[in-house]
């Protein structure tokens, strides 16, 4: 479902360091102009190390701008600002839901309604009708007094939907980073300290269109790049870690990997950690063909380390 924004704040459980599908709805500038709901994605930074976390918040607010700044038709003027921001929990299994995740945006059809005295506290969102609109918001907010204080009837309004594949991010690699351990040190201090502003100085193209293997094909590089760094140092933890994002993008890569790391433990290794983060990339690739044949193998071994990876992936993939 769509969220429910109330004075710029999303009504929904926080998402912390835990990387986001986030949305940045932008009223449309001219009666000639449509209103825009922005898709990026907040990469994931752990909660202990703020500057990490800042750096996530930036990244999303910067790429929603630089987007918007590209279809909004601002020009030299500049990115335009948002209303407001919020993360969704979305289901792809669900209609409005599959429209909101698909790589490309296109039209949609919403509904929109707000206070009276405060219109910055809006609600925007899906319904078949106005009736089925209200329905779901009824539903979402546990809270009867604003959703009172919500005027009616609400208005439906055209919006356009823009991801990030709707614009050439793709030609600056940086920006598509899932998770803020994919950029280097060096890569990290320049962005945090002023490089991430030069890199949206001026709205991406929008022509021509990107692909989504053009699109895979850059997170993977990022993967990949950060996964040799965790080999080189032999971080064989965090290399574990990676194999459930390689499994995104390269499946028979990620099976090949997480062979690799069973098989070349040492004494020191937190073999706890690895033991669930194997588990866990395998659970991801339960759709994989190519994991039958590595479980199979695993089962016929009489190491404990597969079989405590095999234990806990049973557990995994009790749920979906």
């Amino acid at each position: 479902m769509l969220a429910l924004v109330r004075a710029g704040a999303v009504v929904a459980p926080s998402c912390m360091g835990i990387g986001h599908e986030r949305f940045y709805f932008y009223p449309a500038a001219a009666p000639t102009r449509t209103a825009l709901l922005v898709r990026v994605v907040r990469p994931t930074a752990p909660n202990f190390a703020e500057p990490a976390v800042e750096f996530a918040e930036a990244l999303a607010d910067a790429k929603a701008g630089a987007l918007a700044w590209a279809w909004s038709g601002a020009g030299e003027a500049g990115p335009p600002a948002p209303l407001g921001d919020f993360c969704l929990h979305l289901d792809e299994a669900t209609p409005e839901d599959a429209e909101l995740l698909a790589f490309h945006g296109r039209a949609l059809e919403l509904w929109w309604t707000a206070e009276e005295e405060q219109p910055a506290a809006f609600a925007v969102g899906p319904g078949a009708d106005e009736e089925a609109f209200w329905e779901w918001l009824a539903a979402s907010l546990d809270d009867d007094a604003f959703v009172g204080r919500l005027r009616r009837p609400a208005t439906p309004i055209p919006v356009r939907l823009v991801t990030e594949a709707d614009a050439r991010l793709v030609d600056t690699p940086l920006l598509l980073v899932d998770d803020v351990d994919w950029l280097t040190a060096e890569e990290f201090d320049r962005l945090y300290h002023g490089g991430l502003a030069a890199l949206t100085a001026r709205p991406p193209a929008t022509s021509p269109a990107v692909t989504e293997a053009e699109f895979r094909a850059v997170k993977l590089g990022l993967v990949e790049r950060a996964l040799a760094d965790d080999l080189a140092r032999g971080d064989r933890r965090a290399a574990a870690f990676r194999a459930s994002e390689l499994a995104r993008f390269d499946p028979p890569a990620a099976l090949a990997l997480i062979e690799r790391l069973a098989g070349s433990l040492r004494c020191f290794d937190d073999r706890k950690g690895i033991t669930w983060a194997l588990a866990y990339a395998l659970h991801r690739l339960r759709r994989e063909p190519g994991r039958a044949g590595l479980l199979e193998r695993w089962r016929a071994a009489s190491d404990r380390l597969r079989r405590d990876v095999l234990a806990e992936l049973e557990q995994l993939d009790r749920y979906p």
